[in-house]
């Protein structure tokens, strides 16, 4: 989910209509409550706290104006997106006041996007505005001025002090006070510059000190993850146990799959597309119905397809896992069988994201998808897909794989050197899975999103 880890949320057509609509009446001025942006997904409950004083509780096409204070309950989780196509989501227990938004692309020089985070976390992805003068963004909290150099990037905010990491891109963290004033724009003299490039990283900023310091990161998607605790007081690492145990138990090959075996005929029969996305390795969008939620806090082997497992849980149970994530699939809300019985015929799904890698020994390297097919005949109940592997030594590996789908809409094949396990969402128009193929003495493995 935007989170996301990209909240790229991918923009559904609506949205961007909206947008549209927004940017032609609010590009040249965006004074307060001039409504600049809207609510894309909300999970939970939230308010917003207007600059005239009134209070509305929030829903999923809301208006975001000039003077905004969106604030979540322990349960809510809101992300917007912005008249330059900008996303920021807002995570429990939080609150974000949007102060200044004038996005103007014919005179990049008049655009201002100032917001503030006052407590929580929040996560925020530059549009049209920062990528055309990224000196007129600027994300203030109580102690710290962020400035962007577009990007991508989480912002923690409390008692203790503020933390930020980045998923793309750059920022410059520095410290409000003399010389860098609240209602500045862009990145204060002296800031502390954070990029993806440094790794393993965070910019920390506590009360009393004069400048940021960069220190190991942790996961900064759920503010005190080690105290967590849900709505019945399990903890979270119990909580993390009890879902990876659920979903470790659901790819597990029933009976009646291990006995029908993977359809070689029909997989071979496919027809692999080349993969039309530049990069695959990307989080998934915020508006996705299937999300996968890691169980480690920070992701492994440069992996940004899945969110913290407490993130992609919000609105949505586990399906399928294996020791690294969960696909985590959005609530259903009609009891009985996935399916409804007009859902029929064969659909196509495009790969939409995914991240991949070949471990050889000690080794583990990254692994590139060139082509792909994930074919499901809804009347049948059945899948078969492919993929064309490359790890980054050259090593090549193809997988093909059929077989049935569960009435729970989940599926999964085992073979001698395939696996193969996933789901689909509730309205059957998205899937996503797990895979291994061994291969000249190694293992592919990796994780998929697919899309109509």
């Amino acid at each position: 989910m935007l989170d996301s880890p990209r909240f790229t949320l991918s923009a559904i057509a609506a949205t961007a209509l909206v947008a549209g609509i927004l940017f032609a009446s609010n590009a040249a001025v965006a004074g307060t409550g001039a409504q600049v942006g809207q609510v894309s997904l909300l999970i939970g409950q939230a308010h917003v706290f207007r600059a005239d004083g009134t209070k509305e509780l929030l829903q999923r096409g809301s208006q975001v104006r000039v003077g905004d204070r969106i604030e979540t309950t322990a349960n809510g989780h809101v992300h917007m997106r912005f008249v330059d196509n900008a996303a920021v989501s807002v995570r429990p227990q939080s609150s974000l006041e949007v102060q200044a938004y004038r996005y103007n692309a014919e005179k990049p020089e008049l655009s201002e996007v100032r917001l503030h985070v006052e407590r929580g976390v929040s996560r925020s992805i530059s549009g049209a505005a920062t990528e055309l003068d990224k000196t007129r963004f600027r994300l203030n909290t109580p102690l710290a001025a962020i400035g962007v150099r577009g990007t991508d990037f989480i912002v923690q905010t409390d008692a203790t002090g503020v933390r930020a990491t980045v998923s793309d891109g750059a920022i410059a963290v520095g410290v409000l006070g003399e010389g860098c004033v609240a209602a500045g724009l862009g990145p204060c003299a002296g800031a502390q510059l954070l990029s993806t490039e440094m790794g393993g990283l965070m910019a920390e900023i506590r009360p009393g000190e004069t400048g940021a310091r960069l220190v190991p990161a942790v996961d900064l998607s759920v503010a005190g993850t080690g105290q967590s605790k849900d709505a019945e007081g399990v903890g979270l690492p119990q909580q993390m146990a009890q879902l990876r145990a659920i979903g470790l138990a659901a790819a597990k090959p029933t009976g009646v799959e291990l006995e029908r075996d993977n359809d070689t005929a029909a997989a071979e029969l496919l027809t692999l597309a080349a993969v039309r996305v530049p990069n695959l390795n990307q989080p998934s969008g915020a508006g996705n119905q299937l999300v996968w939620g890691r169980w480690g806090v920070m992701p492994e082997n440069g992996e940004k397809l899945s969110e913290f497992f407490a993130v992609a849980l919000l609105g949505r149970h586990v399906t399928v896992a294996d020791e690294g994530a969960g696909l985590f699939r959005a609530n259903q809300t009609v009891p009985g069988q996935l399916f409804s019985s007009d859902l029929q015929g064969t659909v196509e799904f495009r790969l939409n994201r995914a991240s991949a890698t070949f471990q050889q020994g000690d080794l583990t390297q990254t692994a590139l998808i060139s082509a792909s097919n994930l074919t499901v005949d809804f009347t049948r109940r059945t899948f078969a897909t492919g993929l064309d592997l490359t790890a980054a030594s050259g090593i090549r590996g193809e997988l093909r794989v059929a077989g049935g789908i569960r009435p729970d809409g989940i599926f999964t094949v085992r073979g001698n050197d395939q696996f193969v396990s996933g789901a689909l969402s509730l309205d059957g128009k998205e899937a996503g899975y797990l895979f291994e193929r061994q291969v000249d003495g190694g293992l592919f493995r990796g994780r998929t999103l697919w899309g109509p």
